[in-house]
This record gives C-alpha cells, sequence and structure tokens, in this order.
C-alpha cells in the first residue's frame, strides 16, 4: 500500500543533523514508501499509534493518518536494542498535534 510520507519540521532537522549518506539512505527509503509501497520498508509497531521505520542503524517513529499519510514525527540513529522511551515520548508529543 503506497502512502504520502509528511515529515513535521522537527524531523526534518533532525534529518539534517544526519551525515549526507544517512540522509540518502532516509531519502530513499521514503520514496519507497511512495513509490512502491510500505511493505517493502522494515515497519515495527511500537505502542498504540507510533510506529517504527527501520533503515540499518536509523529510526524513523511515525503514525498514520487519513489519506493514506505518514507523518514522520523522530529520527535518530540507535545505539541500543530497544528504542529509548524519551524518543517514544518525544514522538508522542509532537504527533498529537497531527
Amino acid at each position: 500500500m503506497k502512502f504520502t510520507v509528511e515529515k513535521l519540521p522537527q524531523a526534518e532537522a533532525e534529518i539534517e543533523a544526519l551525515e549526507k549518506s544517512q540522509q540518502d539512505l532516509l531519502r530513499n527509503e521514503y520514496s519507497k514508501i511512495e513509490t512502491q509501497g510500505i511493505e517493502f520498508v522494515r515497519i515495527r509497531p511500537l505502542q498504540k499509534d507510533i510506529f517504527e521505520i527501520k533503515s540499518n542503524e536509523l529510526r524513523s517513529l511515525f503514525k498514520y493518518t487519513a489519506g493514506k499519510i505518514i507523518v514522520i514525527g523522530v529520527v535518530f540513529v540507535k545505539k541500543t536494542q530497544k528504542t529509548p522511551k524519551d524518543k517514544i515520548k518525544l514522538a508522542k508529543q509532537r504527533l498529537k498535534e497531527v
């Protein structure tokens, strides 16, 4: 199923802070969602409305909204096995407004 990927301004800033190769990887993943479908990227549910796109060491936390749009709320480099609770909390806060 294809989706439109929309990024919050805070997530855009987090992406811009990454290395160029990491930015390219994320753009490729988001493009894949829009052109081929969400089933072509690795996705994992974290909590009720929060999901995670797994791109090597990068994680993008998002939620689905009406009209087939995925809103990206938080982007970070994962350094531990579990997704940090503060990142999930931050994503909930940002995505609550959408």
